[in-house]
């Protein structure tokens, strides 16, 4: 019996560890990232990060979760769900954590703080925007260190605060009464299991007609994962993005290695019959950060959620007087009173051609 016990322990324990798409890790497709949103997201400290690789002690990791809604990339994902229904003429999303004490009900996750930006943003869209919620004393776990579940709530609703769209709200309920209202909508037979893209071609489609169904909490390698921008709904007077980025005019040289690396668009290079400028797309900055790791000028920045101050970045046109070719950088920029382009800027051609000789 005691090799019994530990073989369903062993199970249990593969069961909560996390599905990782390491394709969409951005350590995976530049080596210079910085970025340890993961590492610095656990508590049990079962994510590492050095000079050689990104790494998952598995014999450390509780299955809490809260490394996956930090990602900026979606790589990371665990297989919960929480509970979706309709509740006195409103549709509400119910969760709890562990340590309220329920075992194995609907809606009971590790801990709420793993919902993320991304799981409220999808539900809000379809008309989700009311939470009922129960945890145990988060002031005295130890999962209670980086940002909350009602942190991005409150960060996401000044995006939502005009005319178009409700803020959405939460309420922190008694286990009792939680577990109350669980109950009522799981006890519907109908009750659908649905994956994130499954529920919205549901919608979509009219098929989803259940008082009930379960939401889950993560991703494939197939399903979408877009930016945090792009699921904000139509908004009127509102301008906050979840990510902006900034490019300092007179830091920057002009070479476009952030438009060539970043994977989403999200600082782009484009011109009209006049002029050439850089264009800032934040709804498509997913905050992964790799645009100022690969700058060498340290010209860019990334705010959180920040109103967009300059959309379009005026380039003016030179032709190196070293090397003749064509080349561009800020109106503004530090270096544009220099004739040569960012390449002969920091080559002495004339010492390389006496070594050479020499």
């Amino acid at each position: 019996m005691v090799h019994l016990k530990e073989l369903f322990d062993r199970i249990r324990q593969e069961e909560r560890l996390p599905d990782v798409v390491s394709e969409r890790c951005v350590h995976a497709r530049v080596e210079v990232a910085s970025c340890s949103s993961c590492v610095d997201a656990c508590p049990q400290r079962a994510w590492s990060l050095d000079d050689d690789a990104l790494q998952l002690d598995t014999t450390l990791c509780d299955g809490c979760g809260l490394c996956a809604p930090v990602c900026p990339e979606g790589a990371i994902s665990f297989q919960y769900e929480i509970l979706i229904g309709e509740w006195k003429q409103g549709k509400i999303a119910l969760c709890a954590c562990e340590e309220v004490g329920f075992t194995r009900q609907k809606g009971t996750i590790p801990c709420i703080h793993l919902i993320g930006i991304h799981d409220i943003l999808k539900l809000y869209r379809l008309g989700y925007s009311e939470w009922l919620v129960a945890t145990g004393s988060c002031s005295e776990c130890q999962r209670n260190s980086g940002e909350t579940f009602f942190e991005r709530v409150d960060r996401i609703n000044p995006a939502l605060s005009d005319d178009l769209n409700a803020p959405i709200g939460y309420r922190l309920l008694s286990g009792n009464k939680w577990l109350r209202i669980s109950s009522l909508l799981v006890a519907n037979d109908a009750a659908s299991k649905l994956s994130r893209r499954g529920f919205l071609r549901g919608m979509i489609d009219g098929n989803v007609q259940a008082a009930s169904a379960i939401f889950k909490l993560y991703e494939t390698e197939a399903d979408e994962f877009p930016a945090p921008g792009e699921l904000l709904p139509e908004r009127g007077g509102s301008s906050i993005w979840p990510y902006v980025p900034q490019i300092d005019a007179f830091k920057c040289n002009g070479c476009d290695a952030c438009i060539r690396i970043c994977p989403h668009g999200a600082i782009i290079l484009t011109e009209n019959s006049e002029q050439m400028f850089y264009r800032m797309e934040p709804q498509a900055c997913t905050g992964c950060g790799i645009c100022q790791d690969i700058c060498n000028a340290q010209a860019i920045s990334v705010i959180q959620w920040s109103q967009l101050d300059q959309r379009d970045l005026i380039l003016a046109p030179i032709k190196c007087s070293c090397c003749g070719n064509q080349a561009h950088m800020p109106v503004e920029s530090g270096t544009r009173s220099q004739t040569h382009c960012r390449i002969c800027a920091q080559v002495n051609h004339h010492n390389n051609l006496f070594q050479v000789m020499e």
